[in-house]
C-alpha cells in the first residue's frame, strides 16, 4: 500500500513522456494506483522493472506524484515552515519540495501572517489522499511520559510564547514548558534548543530547563551568556554593579553566577571585563 506523505519504495511500470508511471511491486490489485515521477527526477539509465526511494505528495484531488526531493517533515511529523502565500481560503508554505503544503483556514488557529514561520502538525486530509498541515497541536501530543525521567537531555522545537513561558515540543512528540526565569533570551517560532527535563506532571507536560543541574549549569550558563553578548552585537551592557534584578531580567540567572560565569569566561580569554559590560574579544585580533 502506497503511503502518501512518506517514502514510498516504488518500482518502474511503465515510462510516459519522459517520466515514468510508478507501483507498489507488492501489490498484486491490478487496479493499484500509479504515482507519476518526471524524468528530471530519475536517473537517465532507469529502466521499467526497477525501484526508487520516493516521496509520494498529493499533486491534486486524486492525483499523485513522487519526487526524490527530500521535505522538511512526512506525515505524522511536526515541523517549522515559512509561510508563502495567504488565499481566501487557506495558506501555503513551503516543504522542501516543489508543492507547497496547504494549511486550510479552519486548521488555522490564529491568524497566519505571509513570511512568518509557523509550527504545525503534518497530518492526512479527512478523505485521507493528500496531506495538509494543523496548528491545533495539543491533541497529536503524546501524553504517555513512562520512558522519559527527571534530569533527561532532550531536543526542543519552540512552537509558541506566553506570559508564563516558552512553549517547546519535546523530542518531536512531548509538550513542554520552559518558564520565563529559565529562558536568557527570547528564542524565534521554531527555533530549535537543547535542554532538560526538570519535572514530569502528572498531565503528560513536561516542565524544561535550558540548563543543567550542579556543575554542569554553569558549563551551559557560560556558553549561553556568550552567546548572548554574540547576539548583541559583541558586548552585554551588565558588569559588577549592575542590579541583582537587571541580571534576572535580562539573563534568567543570580548575580553571584554571572559574577562567576563571566570570570570564568575572562579567564579563558573569550572576553573582556569593561567598566560598563563584558565585550567578547575578537578571534582575529
Amino acid at each position: 500500500m502506497i503511503k502518501i506523505g512518506d517514502y514510498n519504495i516504488l518500482k518502474i511500470k511503465r515510462m510516459y513522456h519522459g517520466g515514468a508511471f510508478l507501483i507498489d511491486g507488492e501489490d498484486t490489485n491490478e487496479d493499484s494506483p500509479e504515482v507519476y515521477i518526471n524524468g528530471l527526477d530519475i536517473p537517465d539509465d532507469m529502466t521499467p522493472g526497477e525501484e526508487l526511494n520516493v516521496f509520494v505528495y498529493n499533486d491534486s484531488k486524486g492525483s499523485l506524484k513522487a519526487t526524490l526531493d527530500q521535505p522538511y517533515a512526512t506525515v505524522d511529523q511536526f515541523a517549522a515552515l515559512k509561510v508563502v502565500s495567504i488565499q481566501d481560503f487557506g495558506a501555503f508554505l513551503d516543504w522542501g519540495i516543489k508543492k507547497d503544503l496547504f494549511l486550510p483556514n479552519r486548521r488555522q488557529l490564529h491568524p497566519i501572517i505571509e513570511d512568518s514561520i509557523i509550527v504545525l502538525r503534518l497530518v492526512l486530509d479527512y478523505e485521507k489522499q493528500g496531506v495538509v498541515g494543523d496548528t491545533d497541536l495539543e491533541i497529536y501530543f503524546n501524553r504517555d511520559t513512562t520512558d522519559l525521567k527527571e534530569d533527561q537531555e532532550v531536543d526542543l522545537l519552540v512552537y509558541d510564547s506566553t506570559p508564563l513561558g516558552i512553549m517547546v515540543i519535546v523530542d518531536k512528540e512531548y509538550p513542554g514548558l520552559v518558564y520565563r526565569s529559565e529562558v536568557f533570551r527570547e528564542p524565534d517560532i521554531g527555533e530549535k534548543l537543547t535542554g532538560w527535563i526538570s519535572k514530569i506532571r502528572e498531565d503528560g507536560k513536561l516542565d524544561i530547563s535550558l540548563k543543567r543541574k550542579g556543575y554542569y549549569a554553569v558549563i551551559d550558563s557560560s556558553e549561553s551568556l556568550l552567546q548572548v553578548i554574540k547576539d548583541n552585537n559583541g558586548f552585554l551592557p551588565l558588569h559588577d554593579k549592575s542590579s541583582p534584578e537587571d541580571i534576572k531580567e535580562k539573563l534568567g540567572m543570580s548575580k553571584k553566577l554571572f559574577k562567576k560565569i563571566a570570570g570564568g569566561l575572562y579567564r579563558d580569554g573569550l572576553i573582556t571585563i569593561e567598566s560598563d559590560g563584558l565585550r567578547i574579544v575578537d578571534e582575529k585580533s
